[in-house]
């Protein structure tokens, strides 16, 4: 009899109850989260790493340095990871300092997603009044609205894009068991130009990534859930994506999109992936906005 063992990242199993009554959690280290790294106190203690939440954080621990940590899930809901066998007197090893150093210059979520990660926030630290951030501006401009079509400045801001996210999969190696990418369907499906399967088709191109995101489709037209309140968001979704299931058995899937707001439409769609048949889902967004419902109270 043989057993086998799953290699991090896991994929936690949820519902539509769950993703109904989701508030997404998201930071961004180097900017919000200013100590991570703690010594010991004594020597019967080890380093810890203190990070906001367990989701994305412990799949991208666990995926990417070879340091053995017990975790813990402390009740404020932080994420604790003691390191094995470093004490107050032993530096810590250079992995888990670059891992810190490398993870906090993105948006880490806290959704159901294996992984969950954008590129950066809209605004500089996730913060209205701030400037707007080099991400959020490439996606302002890589984005026709209102049927305008896609123009020479729209596909180079795209195509830079596109590079990023290349970056961060070379960079994220938390990603690499990935084997397919799936960009999340528009909510108009007549309109020529959807800037995220763009992103899946160039990504696809130059990482060698099949490209499954025909497989995943708009059957019914929505109005975009950008100012729905956060109770009704999923409701505008049920009914109006369908996946052709047999593609996505035992895939683990790359789910890219281009803004990631409350975080319902994408882990709506990664539910669908797993009934499918799908085994894992890393998402991927280019920016998060400030806000999770940009219309209810201004909740982060």
């Amino acid at each position: 009899m043989s057993i086998r063992f799953e290699l991090p990242p896991t994929q936690g199993e949820f519902e539509e109850d769950d993703i109904r009554g989701m508030n997404v959690g998201r930071r961004q280290l180097s900017t919000e989260w200013s100590k991570a790294l703690y010594k010991p106190d004594s020597p019967d203690r080890n380093w810890c790493l203190i990070l906001p939440f367990p989701n994305t954080y412990q799949n991208a621990f666990s995926s990417m340095c070879e340091t053995v940590a017990y975790s813990h899930h402390a009740a404020s809901g932080k994420l604790c990871l003691y390191l094995q066998g470093f004490g107050p007197d032993d530096e810590l090893p250079d992995e888990v300092t670059a891992w810190v150093q490398n993870v906090g210059k993105y948006v880490a979520m806290k959704d159901f997603l294996a992984l969950s990660f954008a590129l950066d926030y809209e605004r500089q630290a996730g913060n209205p009044n701030r400037p707007q951030t080099e991400v959020g501006a490439l996606r302002a401009q890589a984005k026709p609205y209102g049927g305008q079509a896609d123009t020479k400045q729209t596909t180079a801001a795209a195509d830079e894009l596109v590079e990023r996210c290349l970056a961060f999969l070379a960079e994220m190696t938390c990603y690499k068991s990935a084997n397919c990418i799936v960009a999340m369907p528009p909510s108009d499906p007549t309109k020529k130009y959807n800037l995220p399967r763009y992103l899946a088709a160039q990504i696809s191109a130059k990482s060698g990534l099949e490209d499954l995101s025909q497989h995943v489709r708009t059957i019914k037209a929505r109005n975009s859930i950008k100012g729905v309140p956060l109770a009704e968001k999923l409701g505008t979704l049920l009914g109006t994506i369908e996946v052709d299931g047999e593609v996505f058995s035992n895939k683990r899937v790359l789910l890219i999109d281009d803004l990631y707001q409350s975080g319902i439409s994408m882990n709506y769609c990664a539910l669908l992936l797993l009934k499918g048949g799908a085994k894992k889902i890393f998402g991927l967004a280019c920016e998060k906005t400030c806000r999770n419902d940009d219309n209810v109270g201004g909740r982060i």
